[in-house]
């Protein structure tokens, strides 16, 4: 398995995990003058990237910040994994978004205002379409394979895994470019979360902002980023999916399901989260006293991350493994974070090390898990889960596994 990422914590894996190991936060005040002085709010942007790294002029002007931000992953994921691959036609694209190319909405909207229809993009539809970043990586790479977009909003990174792993598995695809990207960084994004109330104010303290599973949690910081991953079948693999020889681990199993219960509001003690943990073990074939850790999702709201420690502790009898949860490091990267944890999960495993929640303090008693607090803690042999739950009640869990 090849991988890329672009995230506030890091251009490369190495950076990624170090400042995650650091238990290091990528949070910033965030200044708009267009937003009530009252609704400051901090943001973990991308910084210093240059898409003319990438991009030509004209696909800089064309492309959304998030696909931009796709490709550059993207191409460090399949550098990565080496130059090997099979026929165009045995390689696919499996693409997390979940907002999509926000700041082309915006900009555009604003023309349509001072303009009217003429002051817009002729490619304002392509530009801004859901499947757009899946359908510029096939056109990027020459991949001609299946080309699929899925939207589970902050699951959808994980999905996008869990869907090239069943494209491998059913023989659809030999190689597959699996991840997500977001962009969401824009005013009319960052409103309507400020208007949901799920976003950390503590702008005054901006690394303790993001503190997932801690007792004074206040909610999430919003960032921006991309990740990928390069699945490859191998022989003998449990489970199915698994690395080329450039490896950085294997994908053991993976389930998605609905809680069907609130748009936002995830199900009560955890019932949707516990059901896909433990579907996502019986794919893999594992129990639960296979697993060794756990990278949560914990966005650092308070129903949320108390409805994921009830899953967990219900699921491990009281007893869940080391837990950590990335987004105290990242932010919350929407599409990307299940892609990102993924990854830091499998170096994890390669490592023997569990890093520590950037931001948790005091952990909540409320939430029954042995979260890692202060500094990384020597991880022993075993699978990981990865899990990911999105609004409107999508969860997708990841069995992940050494290479």
């Amino acid at each position: 398995m090849g991988a890329g990422v672009r995230t506030p914590a890091g251009a490369t894996i190495d950076a990624l995990w170090d400042a995650v190991c650091a238990g290091r936060s990528s949070a910033i005040p965030h200044a708009d003058d267009r937003l009530p002085h009252d609704a400051r709010l901090l943001v973990c942007p991308i910084q210093d990237f240059d898409p003319a790294d990438f991009l030509t002029p004209v696909e800089c002007r064309r492309f959304d910040r998030v696909h931009q931000l796709a490709v550059a992953a993207a191409e460090d994921a399949l550098r990565s994994a080496g130059p090997d691959r099979p026929p165009p036609e045995r390689c696919a694209v499996v693409c997390g978004s979940g907002i999509g190319a926000a700041a082309t909405v915006d900009a555009q909207h604003l023309r349509l205002q001072a303009s009217g229809v003429r002051g817009l993009s002729p490619l304002v539809v392509p530009m801004t379409m859901g499947n757009a970043a899946a359908a510029l990586l096939s056109l990027r790479f020459g991949f001609t394979g299946p080309c699929l977009t899925v939207s589970t909003a902050c699951a959808s990174g994980a999905t996008a895994i869990a869907e090239g792993l069943e494209l491998l598995r059913r023989g659809a695809a030999d190689l597959v470019l699996a991840g997500g990207a977001e962009a969401p960084l824009t005013l009319s994004t960052l409103a309507g979360f400020l208007r949901l109330d799920v976003m950390s104010r503590r702008v005054d303290a901006p690394a303790l902002a993001s503190r997932p599973f801690d007792v004074d949690r206040d909610g999430f910081v919003m960032g921006e980023g991309a990740a990928f991953v390069v699945l490859q079948r191998a022989e003998a693999t449990p489970g199915g999916g698994a690395p080329a020889r450039r490896s950085l681990g294997r994908v053991l199993g993976q389930a998605s399901n609905a809680d069907a219960h609130h748009l936002v509001a995830p199900s009560p003690g955890g019932e949707g989260a516990l059901a896909c943990m433990r579907a996502a073990l019986t794919d893999a074939g594992l129990g639960p006293s296979d697993v060794a850790h756990v990278n949560a999702h914990g966005t650092g709201t308070g129903a949320g991350d108390l409805a994921e420690a009830l899953a967990l502790s219900r699921l491990f009898d009281g007893a869940p493994p080391a837990v950590t949860a990335v987004k105290g490091a990242t932010g919350h990267l929407v599409a990307a974070s299940g892609v990102v944890e993924a990854i830091v999960t499998l170096r994890a495993i390669a490592e023997g090390v569990v890093p520590p929640v950037a931001g948790l303090r005091r952990l909540d008693p409320a939430c029954p898990v042995d979260a890692v607090i202060g500094q990384p803690r020597s991880l022993g042999a075993g699978a990981a889960l990865s899990a990911s739950f999105g609004f409107g009640g999508l969860n997708t869990v990841l069995v992940l596994g050494a290479a």
